[in-house]
């Protein structure tokens, strides 16, 4: 029976890491045997209640950290990770793991146990990689080495595997596209309210572009004054200083609201979704929104262009281009059977991608055979 050995980078249920469970669930659901790693030194965000809810899962944590953004820390990291590298070394030979699969390109334990111990290993990039990611050029050796000992290179998408190949200048080997699986969500009818309200969901990071979107608003806010804009992903009180460093406006036009497990509530109180993302790999939450029937305006420095008509079922536009993201909205906000066209498109599409069976038989492959 094959033995999968899952290492993930942090412990949530969000992002890659939902990605890799669902991995795992498929791979469970075959009766293969399944082993977790998670980092001990940060605390449980929801994963390992998930986990235990998957049959004949085990969960191992251990001390150990992801990748830093340069090398003379990514060295440190990896000094820092040795003993759980001889931990998992003893228990990779011991219980005959057959593959590790590394969640995250900044998951670089993996790699090492590996290289230690002749294991095939499957390593799935999710991240895009650009200065804004946190990437530095000093990085881009170890990496090359790294890739070239994987057995395969999992991207999420086209756009993303081509990225990460110009930095690093050459051809990643053994590379596949596996897009990630698109969560289906229980959608609720539109919350009634006066007005247009556009809003944002995501970390409050500089990737992610806010700063562009705010001023936009502000201007637009100008000549449309029955429009709101609702930010949600806000973690503490420095996510909120964040957001007020670089607006004057307040509630009822500014809303900024905490991170939430119901995403679909927020969708139903919004008109329109903005993600103005320098750059995405999968930005699943658009996919959310459509199914919740919002209009949705997205960034064209993302892998969804591979997936989703523009014009048709969604609209892209470029991230420094505030005068094309300003015209968008306006016409989205005055227009409104425009907007509830693109909406009823979008929604059709992303219902139609809701489909954990194709991710589900490609990754077994990868991992279970």
């Amino acid at each position: 029976m094959s033995h999968v050995l899952f290492i993930s980078h942090a412990r949530g249920v969000h992002g890659a890491e939902a990605v890799m469970v669902q991995a795992i669930r498929a791979c469970a659901a075959r009766g293969v045997r399944v082993t977790v790693v998670v980092p001990s030194i940060v605390p449980d965000q929801g994963m390992e209640e998930v986990l235990k809810g998957i049959q004949g899962v085990q969960i191992l944590a251990l001390p150990y950290r992801a990748a830093g953004v340069h090398a003379w820390r990514t060295i440190i990291v990896g000094l820092y990770n040795a003993r759980a590298l001889r931990t998992l070394k003893q228990y990779v030979q011991r219980e005959q793991v057959s593959t590790i699969y590394s969640c995250s390109s900044i998951t670089i334990l993996g790699a090492a146990v590996a290289r230690a111990t002749g294991v095939r290993h499957v390593w799935h990039f999710h991240e895009p990689v650009d200065h804004r990611f946190g990437w530095h050029r000093s990085l881009t050796g170890m990496y090359r080495r790294w890739v070239r000992q994987a057995d395969r290179i999992i991207c999420i998408s086209k756009a993303q595997q081509e990225e990460w190949e110009q930095t690093l200048g050459m051809k990643l080997p053994n590379a596949k596209i596996v897009y990630n699986p698109i969560k289906r969500i229980v959608t609720t009818n539109p919350e009634p309210h006066e007005g247009i309200r556009i809003g944002f969901i995501g970390h409050f990071e500089e990737r992610k572009n806010i700063p562009m979107l705010v001023r936009v608003f502000e201007r637009l806010h100008t000549t449309q004054p029955n429009t709101a804009l609702w930010l949600c992903g806000a973690t503490g009180e420095e996510d909120r200083r964040y957001i007020a460093e670089m607006t004057t406006l307040q509630s009822p036009v500014l809303e900024v609201q905490p991170q939430t497990q119901d995403v679909a509530a927020f969708y139903s109180r919004i008109d329109i979704l903005v993600l103005p993302s320098w750059r995405e790999t999968m930005p699943l939450v658009v996919l959310e929104a459509m199914q919740a029937g919002v209009c949705v305006l997205q960034t064209d420095r993302s892998g969804m262009k591979e997936r989703i008509a523009d014009g048709r079922e969604s609209l892209f536009f470029a991230p420094e281009n505030e005068e094309e993201l300003y015209t968008l909205l306006e016409q989205c906000c005055t227009d409104a059977e425009y907007r509830q066209k693109i909406a009823a498109a979008g929604r059709k599409k992303a219902l139609e991608l809701v489909n954990h069976s194709s991710f589900d038989e490609q990754i077994e492959r990868e991992l279970c055979e």
